[in-house]
Parts: C-alpha cells; sequence; structure tokens
C-alpha cells in the first residue's frame, strides 16, 4: 500500500478498538426499530444473479459448461452467498451471432438450478426468431422443469432496437403461440425488461389491459451511476456510491414506473442491475465501496416494493466495449485456478442475506448530531430474532465513526454482532475484503463468526460503536 492510502486508513480506522467498540472520539447517533408495525416480507428469491445467455452454452476451448450439476464451487458459491434466484439472458439473447442453447444446455442450466437451490428466469429469443420456434423451448422447460422455473422472459432491453407499439404487437404475437394449447398454456412472463432510458415502457405496460393476467412481474433494468466506460473521476465515482444523494436518484427513478405498476395490481424486479453499466467502472464497482453500496443498495429496493434484485455477473464483458479482454469488473465473483474468487460486491451480498430473511420494520435515524453518513434496516427475522444493519458510509482522513444507540422498544438478552470491512478502512481497494474476520475461499466457502455484545443486553436501549467504511448486523434474540 503506498503512503497515501496507509493515512487514509489510518485516519479512517483511528479510534477504534475491537469490534463494536470505538475507543476515543465517535459521533452519537440515535436510531430507533419500530418491532411492533411490520412493513412486509421480503421474499426468499429477493437476492439474485444475472447472467449472460452465452453463459448457458459450453466453453468453446474446454467443451465444459459453467451451469451444471458438477460445477461445485460455484454452487457453493450461491448457497454461501444466499443467492436465491437465477435470470439468464441479457444482450447474447438476442445476438444472432450467439448460438440458441439447446435441450442439452438448458438441462445443464437446471440441474445447476435443483443443487443451487435457485429460481430461473429464463429469456427466449424474440428478434430474428419465430414464435413457434420460441414456443418449443418453453414447452421444453415447463415440462421438465416447472418447479424451478420464475417466469420467461421475451428478448432483452427491446428498446434499444424497437419502438414500444411495435415491440408489444411482436410480444403479444410470442405470447398468443406459446400459451397455445399446444405448447404451454400455464407460461408466465417477466416484461419488457428495457433498459433505464425507458422505464416509461414499464409504466405502459403495465397499465396495458389484461396484462396482470399475462405477467408474473414487470422487468426492469438499472444501473445508477451510467455507463461504466464514460466515467472520468473515478474518485468521485466511488464517493458517489456512497453519497446519500443516491437516495433520491433511486427514488425519482421510482416514480417512473413503479406506482404505475403497484396500481395495476402487477409486482416488479429488477432483473438486471449494478453500480455502473457495460462491466461497471473500473476502480469503483470492483472495490470495497462496491461491497458497502451493493447492501445499501439492496436494502432501499426491499424498502420500495421491489420483488427482487438481480446484479448482472460474468467473467467478461462482451467484444464492442473498450475491446474483449476488459475485466468484468461489477461482477461478483469469477473464475480462478481452484474455483471462484469472490470479489467485494459478494460481500455486500452475504451481508444482506445474513440480515434480510423475515419482515421488514420501520427503522428511524433519531439524533445524528454530526451528520454521520450512516443507513440503518431493521428485520424482524424468521428465526425469532431482531437483525438491524448499520452501514457508516463514511471513509478517508475525514470520516467518522459511529456510536450508536439502538432503541428497540423492548429488551433482548442475547446479542451478537457480525462486521463487513477493509482491512485499512481504504473503499479505494478490491484486496483485503473481511466479514465476520474472514475472507471467502475459491471452493466458495466461508467462515466468519459473529461476535458476542457484550454491552447493554437486558436493557430497551443497546450501544454499538460502527467504525466508518463499515457495516455491521446486530442480532438480538431472548432465548
Amino acid at each position: 500500500m503506498n503512503s497515501f492510502l496507509k493515512i487514509i486508513g489510518t485516519a479512517c480506522l483511528l479510534g477504534v478498538g475491537l469490534i463494536g467498540e470505538v475507543r476515543g472520539a465517535a459521533s452519537p447517533v440515535g436510531v430507533e426499530v419500530d418491532g411492533k408495525n411490520p412493513i412486509r416480507d421480503i421474499p426468499s428469491d429477493f437476492c439474485g444473479l444475472s447472467f449472460e445467455t452465452k453463459m448457458v452454452l459450453p466453453n468453446p476451448t474446454t467443451g465444459k459448461s459453467y451451469f451444471c450439476a458438477e460445477n461445485l464451487p460455484l454452487i457453493t458459491a450461491f448457497r454461501t452467498l444466499g443467492i436465491t434466484h437465477l435470470r439468464v439472458g441479457g444482450n447474447t439473447a438476442e445476438r444472432a451471432t450467439v448460438k440458441i442453447p439447446d435441450l442439452k444446455d438448458i438441462d445443464h442450466l437446471f440441474a445447476f438450478a435443483r443443487a443451487a437451490g435457485v429460481k430461473v428466469i429464463y429469456s427466449v429469443r424474440l428478434q430474428k426468431n419465430t414464435p413457434e420456434e420460441a414456443a418449443k423451448i418453453t414447452k421444453y422447460v415447463t415440462e421438465k422443469y416447472t418447479d424451478l422455473l420464475s417466469c420467461f422472459i421475451l428478448g432483452n432491453e427491446p428498446n434499444k432496437d424497437l419502438k414500444y407499439p411495435i415491440f408489444l404487437e411482436e410480444w403479444k404475437k410470442f405470447r398468443e403461440v406459446i400459451v397455445s394449447p399446444a405448447f404451454t398454456p400455464s407460461a408466465e412472463f417477466c416484461a419488457p425488461t428495457a433498459t433505464d432510458k425507458n422505464p416509461d415502457w414499464a409504466r405502459d405496460m403495465a397499465g396495458e389491459p389484461g396484462m396482470k393476467e399475462m405477467l408474473a412481474m414487470i422487468g426492469q433494468h438499472y444501473y445508477p451511476g451510467g455507463d461504466g466506460p464514460n466515467v472520468k473521476d473515478i474518485v468521485k465515482a466511488r464517493s458517489d456510491m456512497l453519497s446519500p444523494a443516491w437516495h433520491p436518484k433511486y427514488q425519482a427513478f421510482y416514480e417512473l414506473f413503479v406506482p404505475a405498476v403497484l396500481r395495476n395490481g402487477l409486482t416488479f424486479r429488477m432483473n438486471e442491475t449494478s453500480s455502473f453499466s457495460k462491466g461497471g467502472a473500473f476502480g469503483a464497482s470492483d472495490t470495497y465501496s462496491a461491497s458497502l453500496w451493493i447492501l445499501d443498495y439492496l436494502y432501499w429496493w426491499a424498502h420500495h416494493d421491489a420483488s427482487g434484485v438481480n446484479f448482472h455477473s460474468g467473467q467478461k464483458v462482451l467484444p464492442g466495449t473498450n475491446g474483449p479482454d476488459k475485466p468484468n469488473v461489477y461482477t461478483p465473483l469469477t473464475s480462478s485456478e481452484q474455483g471462484y474468487t469472490l470479489l467485494p460486491p459478494a460481500y455486500g451480498i452475504k451481508a444482506f442475506t445474513l440480515g434480510s430473511r423475515g419482515k421488514l420494520l420501520p427503522v428511524t435515524v433519531m439524533a445524528n448530531r454530526d451528520g454521520v453518513n450512516l443507513t440503518a434496516y431493521g428485520v424482524s427475522g424468521s428465526d425469532g430474532c431482531l437483525y438491524v444493519t448499520l452501514i457508516n458510509r463514511e471513509f478517508g482522513p475525514q470520516g467518522k465513526a459511529a456510536e450508536v444507540t439502538l432503541d428497540l422498544g423492548e429488551s433482548y438478552l442475547r446479542g451478537e454482532t457480525i462486521s463487513l470491512s477493509q482491512e485499512s478502512g481504504d473503499i479505494a481497494v478490491v484486496e483485503g475484503v473481511s466479514l465476520g474476520g474472514a475472507k471467502f475461499g475459491e471452493d466458495g466457502k466461508w467462515a466468519g463468526e459473529w461476535s458476542p455484545l457484550g454491552k447493554g443486553l437486558g436493557k430497551k436501549k443497546v450501544k454499538v460503536g460502527v467504525p466508518c467504511a463499515t457495516a455491521m448486523v446486530v442480532k438480538l434474540s431472548n432465548p
């Protein structure tokens, strides 16, 4: 680490002692948790990944399939992270130069899904295809794998090439054949899955007559940071990811289509998303800043009616975006010699799944005199525990540690914490990230540990220290 980064790391960690404790100066923050008025159940398949259709095809060099029952490190990684949903599609679902997966490829994919414990959104080619050929695929998948199928998508980001009325007409033509008695009468769909330039497509499709009966959900893509290769100031990009200003940005996007979706009795899923598009922003999407960002982003959409979020993933971005060898930097995992390297985004996903199994609770930051950039979320766990996730998004030389007083509304006799951190408190690096004091292995395994919370138990208010550039999940129970 160079001397500049050492200064940043030292400043950020100054005054920090044991996990959950802060020595010396720390800014007081009050957080109130309302355990009596749950907002909603967080869907069990909320947290997902998205991959290109091309990944379903065998590797042209080795002949091996990426998604198959034999890929034990990948299966283990999915289960370790708590990934319960998989969308297959992307640009290669529509690319004429990419072969449509055959039945053997589909068998491998769903064998993986069964072993990994995930539901699948399967994309079927729309452009330069016939309804009958598409229907043959949906019939095969439904007859063999209905228990693993979430729904189908017809096409991918059609707003890039078509006007909405033309797309809708084509979509209905394909659907009519697919749901005919000869093929898949029970088929359900996710649509229109447009880019974030056209959320009006999602709004309008939700309002189409009879669409509630045609769709399993509305699908939408969203990259709040814009195109990664266009980022000129990577330091600002990292800062933006952790800035409170991104929450109003999410809210503005939400208002463009979600009220119409809900008003028409439908649900929606962010079936392709990440921080920056086109492979991400090198130096931001791949760094520790992405760990903290992704944890906060998941909770924000859980609070805003999403039925789930799928982060786009894969080995490399496609040719045509800064060359074919540009790393796909926003992916949570990538192949390594012994299996898979789990990257910073994966740590944020795991932190979310540790504390999000249950009912979402109202949480309010009541007192924050120093304006600490801290977000807080609460969940009444299906295991009977209360989970409070605290994300201190402060960083750098001026980063402020927080002494958080949790007003719980009732007392708890047992408490534990687990922390997401980077060893130097540096959001600009890829290495040195850990959760519960442990890193993920290339075999997909993780041995992080919860630490006992020794102070304040038995009272309605509990204090915990949250260093800057750190997220902490607090687990409370009454055995």
